[in-house]
């Protein structure tokens, strides 16, 4: 892939759409008048996460009046989401041109920034966005959205009070430990927002040092020279064998259980509107159905990424060779396929995410009593995919729902904006096609909670209203300086 290069006059240009973005927000008015903020210490709504998902929420809470929002991230703020760590693929997945929530200033939507920076051919010339833009666009659009994010921060608990109290968000920070309170939390975490990475039991003999998952922090400097062996062989396999053999690995073997690489995506087919905001009308069985389906259809790794580590001659792609046994023998791992014995010095795990509330630090006072789709299944329908069932059970506002008080239970202001509303809401969460309709969504659900708490006090207000308008009884008065 060719390197992109900014414009000679790329801070001009972006300075110039900024002032065209105040512009268009002047234009679609928004909301402009802020109508809820804190009170007595609690914050509206405090979003856990500062990547796409929580910038773009927060913009639109505050176009929608909403005020006093606060924006966390274990991250340092340079750095939320995955672009920085484990996103090692160079463009991302998603075509370019797919919709984003703008609020009604497309001068802020990710094309216009890319054309600013570097120019309307380039944008031409592209099919996905590159990563390291990508990041580039969010650190931009987060500046000039005017969104504070409250970084190196982990939420270590959250403890809900009775149903009306507010949440308590236990934090720790560079500056020791605090509590923020909260009406409504929302948990823009990503992928890993419902559980954590996947390593197979197969693994838990190795040595710590020699086994890996996809999205640990990898020195990838130091496998120079080794024999690698990779478990799975989705996209984020072949982009991590690439970035081994470009780091000097000896050689590099991915593994697939499939007799074949899939040629289907279904994601594709799913990236249109009415299925995007209409997910959740449908039944509970449809998005078992749903859902199920699309683990066993699953989508290939893309081409690119195929592409990008075939350019080795030290990298082999093994279909139809799972693992059956994993040992070590003292001075190399052994692994035992099918097809024959490997030989590896570092293995590493591209099996995915696990969905387990309780491995959240955040939500592990509350995982207890939050449903899960295992709750609302038959034992067969389980039995089809426990893993998926494992997934939290999710009402329409991405609220969790608890098993012991599900009516105005606090748990419902927990809202799971990330990869754990996947089979509840659809891809509306951390997914970039879902966004559009996501924030969308959650931006008018919190808004109409918060309103609905605060009617009295709104009533009161407009009932109290008496400001004079100006209102002058008979002719227009002739300004003085008027002649003739």
């Amino acid at each position: 892939m060719s390197t992109l290069t900014p414009l000679a006059d790329a801070s001009a240009r972006l300075a110039a759409l900024e002032r065209e973005a105040a512009h268009q927000e002047a234009l679609s008015a928004g909301d402009g008048r802020s109508w809820v903020g804190e009170r007595d210490g609690e914050h509206p709504v405090v979003i856990v996460g500062g990547g796409q998902a929580g910038l773009v929420l927060a913009r639109g809470l505050r176009r929608r009046g909403i005020d006093d929002v606060v924006v966390l991230d274990s991250a340092p703020i340079d750095a939320t989401g995955p672009w920085t760590t484990y996103a090692r693929m160079h463009t991302l997945r998603t075509p370019k041109d797919i919709a984003w929530p703008t609020w009604g200033v497309p001068a802020v939507s990710p094309r216009a920034w890319f054309e600013a920076v570097y120019g309307a051919a380039a944008w031409d010339d592209i099919a996905f966005f590159p990563t390291v833009a990508w990041q580039g666009f969010l650190q931009w659009y987060r500046t000039v959205a005017g969104i504070e994010v409250v970084g190196s921060t982990a939420v270590t608990s959250i403890t809900p009070p009775d149903a009306d109290g507010p949440l308590r968000l236990h934090l720790e920070g560079p500056d020791g430990s605090w509590v923020l309170l909260a009406r409504h939390v929302v948990l823009a975490t990503g992928i890993e927002g419902a559980g954590g990475r996947h390593v197979p039991a197969l693994l838990d003999d190795l040595p710590a040092e020699r086994v890996h998952h996809t999205h640990d922090a990898i020195d990838f400097a130091a496998l120079a020279g080794k024999r690698i062996g990779i478990l799975g062989a989705g996209t984020g396999a072949f982009d991590n064998a690439a970035t081994a053999l470009e780091h000097g690995a000896a050689s590099v073997d991915v593994h697939m259980r499939r007799t074949a690489m899939p040629q289907v995506s279904p994601y594709r087919w799913m990236e249109f509107s009415g299925l995007i905001e209409n997910y959740g009308s449908l039944t509970d069985a449809q998005k078992w159905t749903f859902n199920v389906h699309l683990s066993a259809v699953d989508q290939p790794a893309t081409q690119n990424a195929i592409w990008r580590a075939h350019a080795f001659d030290g990298f082999r792609f093994l279909t139809a060779s799972p693992w059956r046994s994993v040992e070590w023998d003292g001075t190399e791992i052994v692994v035992t396929t099918p097809h024959g014995i490997h030989r590896y010095d570092v293995v590493i795990a591209a099996t995915g995410i696990v969905a387990d509330l309780s491995r959240r630090p955040e939500l592990s006072t509350v995982a207890p009593d939050a449903t899960l789709w295992s709750d609302r299944l038959t034992p067969a329908q389980v039995a089809e995919n426990p893993g998926l069932a494992a997934f939290p059970y999710l009402d329409d506002d991405f609220g969790l729902v608890s098993r012991s008080a599900a009516a105005g239970s606090a748990l419902s202001r927990i809202h799971m904006f990330n990869h754990g509303a996947r089979i509840s809401q659809g891809m509306l969460s951390h997914q970039i096609p879902g966004l559009v309709g996501g924030a969308t969504k959650l931006a008018a659900a919190l808004s109409r909670r918060l309103f609905t708490r605060h009617a009295e006090s709104l009533m009161a207000e407009y009932l109290a209203y008496d400001v004079p308008v100006g209102v002058h009884v008979g002719r227009r008065p002739v300004p003085a300086d008027v002649t003739g």
